[in-house]
């Protein structure tokens, strides 16, 4: 072959080479694009509902409880999957009724579920499991009794501490345990048993002499942590926290409370003859640093409550006003601090009247440590309610009236959000009225309700409120749950609805005497105070029905109609005939209200997650003589 032939073949089959380098090329990215079309049209396909249904539920678990309940009734798929899950049913529960999950618990959930099922029916229709009478070993007059952390205490005059283990169970054992408490006691009784702590406060008065004045009295102020199971002291705690007052003391009278590491103690004066300040003082109850001191004039404070773990809420009956403080976390903040952050305005009052005094009472303390492994949930601190009570009185002291108003937690703790433009860090704030807050958080009562007395701070616990007739009358409870106002509300609807259906063939059918029964079920007004509704109340996508693996509730198929009131009304007007208050008081916070069917004759009313506990005296208030316990579970 000639060297041009070969030059011209070597040429041909350089571009057939790069002919098929060109088509592997094409086809490669062909099979390429292939691909990916077939991957996108593949991922186009697949929708939530694909997914399998443990990821499904591990996803709704970590929504909301409420937008669970909404996908529930959007979707016939997700409504199967919501309503036969126990762990989405427990899930959505505890939210309904403001409880959290313990997870030390070793519980199966189809068990947990049952138990809280079990237990808010019983809330609800008011039906106890077990009651039990106790004998108080001791009458004697005493000088303050109180339920916590299941544990019910008196302190005597004589300084004897007595303490019974309340039971949870019917057959279960009591026996009293009596301790002698250090001398000089003004304050006993903060339990908390996540932290295995009990606290006491005592105050030694101590004689001062001076050179330019006669000799004065001055108290030693000692705050005494101790370990609720052993009674010995509290390895947590460094050192035994004291001070010495400032001023001279008649009676000091202190009041304390504790979240996490915080404790908190306010300082006054039981007598008038001095009026030294008053004083709030935080302490690191670990390590007794001293993190905050407040003083201000005698009369101001008397009771606080924590928010959250660093800040508290402060009544102040001298200006009328809710005051908001912050614990110093950090070392270098400083320890004294002579004015709130944020201020809430309690309602004006008219002219010559004056805040006497003003209580509050949140019920469980803020939960900060371990839980006991025994109970499978616990109320949710952040929605409880708080009863604030307020006694006014005009400035000659002729007479006293008390008011009382309820509002959750969880909007005192959204309220400097709210009106932010109030903070201020570098002079005292200006308060925010109350018509800007209030009405809408609020429902306020006046001193009695029907022959109730409405001031008893121990019948508060969790989203509830009970209380005791004036005179022997049936128990009555205050729910304050939101969403246990929209079941009795959805239940009214349906069974308005059914009535009105059934009303309507009876009157096709000619069928009066139907028509009469209806009327009867249905129920009566209460002139703006609610109806009476069906026992059976519901939330569209939440089963109360338990679970056929656990325990059954008791049913009573007899009396299907629970006597429950709802309060709705929107801007209701606070009965104010002595026209303590200057304007009209509004308040709107809505509330179911249930009475007992058996009639009691308590002197006192006390609350906790399980149960009521009611005391009977022998005549005086001071001579108590038994315990009566109503247990719900």
């Amino acid at each position: 072959m000639s060297p041009e032939r070969q030059e011209a073949f070597e040429v041909q089959m350089a571009k057939q080479r790069e002919a098929l380098r060109l088509q592997e090329k094409r086809k490669v990215r062909q099979m390429a694009n292939s691909s990916t079309t077939t991957t996108t049209t593949r991922l186009v396909k697949v929708t939530l509902l694909d997914l399998p249904t443990e990821t499904l539920t591990h996803i709704l678990l970590h929504l909301p409880f409420t937008s669970v309940v909404i996908c529930g009734g959007v979707n016939r798929h997700l409504q199967v999957l919501i309503s036969e899950s126990a762990e989405l049913q427990y899930y959505i529960h505890l939210g309904v009724y403001g409880m959290v999950d313990n997870p030390r618990c070793d519980f199966p959930i189809s068990e947990r579920l049952n138990r809280l099922l079990v237990r808010e029916r019983r809330w609800e229709e008011l039906d106890f499991d077990f009651e039990k009478i106790i004998d108080v070993p001791v009458v004697a007059e005493c000088r303050r009794r109180y339920l916590s952390a299941g544990v019910f205490s008196i302190l005597y005059e004589s300084g004897v501490l007595r303490q019974i283990q309340i039971p949870s169970e019917a057959d279960q054992e009591v026996e009293w345990k009596e301790i002698r408490i250090a001398p000089f006691l003004i304050n006993s009784g903060k339990r908390l048993l996540e932290q295995d702590l009990q606290i006491f406060v005592t105050a030694q008065p101590q004689t001062v002499y001076t050179n330019t004045a006669k000799p004065h009295t001055i108290h030693e102020v000692q705050i005494h942590l101790s370990q609720l199971s052993t009674g010995e002291p509290h390895p947590d705690a460094q050192r035994t926290i004291s001070f010495k007052t400032h001023e001279e003391f008649g009676r000091p009278w202190a009041g304390v409370e504790c979240a996490g590491d915080n404790l908190l103690l306010v300082l006054r004066d039981d007598v008038e003859e001095h009026k030294p300040d008053d004083q709030v003082y935080a302490y690191d109850w670990k390590t007794g640093e001293r993190k905050l001191e407040i003083n201000a004039p005698f009369g101001s404070y008397r009771r606080l409550l924590f928010l959250t773990t660093h800040t508290f809420l402060l009544p102040n009956a001298k200006n009328g006003e809710l005051e908001y403080w912050r614990i110093p976390q950090d070392p270098s903040e400083t320890h004294t601090s002579d004015q709130p952050f944020f201020i809430l305005s309690l309602p004006p009052l008219s002219s010559g009247n004056v805040f006497h005094q003003i209580f509050l009472s949140a019920k469980p303390q803020l939960a900060s440590g371990l839980r006991a492994a025994s109970k499978p949930f616990y109320t949710d601190t952040h929605h409880a309610i708080i009863i604030i009570e307020v006694t006014i009185q005009p400035v000659d002291g002729s007479r006293v009236t008390d008011f009382s108003f309820f509002v959750h937690r969880s909007s005192f703790m959204e309220c400097p959000d709210a009106f932010s433009a109030f903070i201020s860090s570098d002079e005292r704030p200006t308060p925010v009225p109350y018509d800007n807050w209030g009405p809408s958080v609020c429902r306020w009562f006046s001193s009695s309700v029907d022959g109730y007395y409405m001031g008893l701070i121990t019948g508060v616990f969790g989203q509830r409120y009970a209380s005791a007739a004036m005179g022997a009358g049936p128990l009555i409870v205050f729910n304050f749950n939101p969403i246990g106002v929209t079941k009795v509300l959805v239940a009214q609807r349906r069974h308005i609805s059914k009535a009105k259906t059934r009303d309507e063939i009876n009157k096709n059918i000619g069928r009066d005497e139907g028509n009469q029964n209806i009327e009867e079920n249905q129920g009566e007004e209460y002139a703006g105070k609610g109806k009476k509704i069906l026992s059976q109340t519901s939330v569209p996508g939440i089963s109360s029905e338990p679970l056929t693996q656990g325990p059954q509730i008791n049913s009573s198929p007899s009396e299907p109609w629970l006597e429950t009131k709802v309060v709705t009304r929107a801007l209701d007007p606070l009965d104010d005939p002595d026209r303590c208050f200057e304007d009209t008081v509004y308040s709107s916070l809505p509330y179911t209200m249930r009475s007992s069917q058996d009639k009691y004759d308590f002197e006192d009313l006390f609350l906790d997650e399980e149960r009521m506990l009611g005391t009977r005296t022998d005549g005086d208030w001071n001579l108590l003589k038994q315990l009566h316990i109503l247990h719900y579970g």
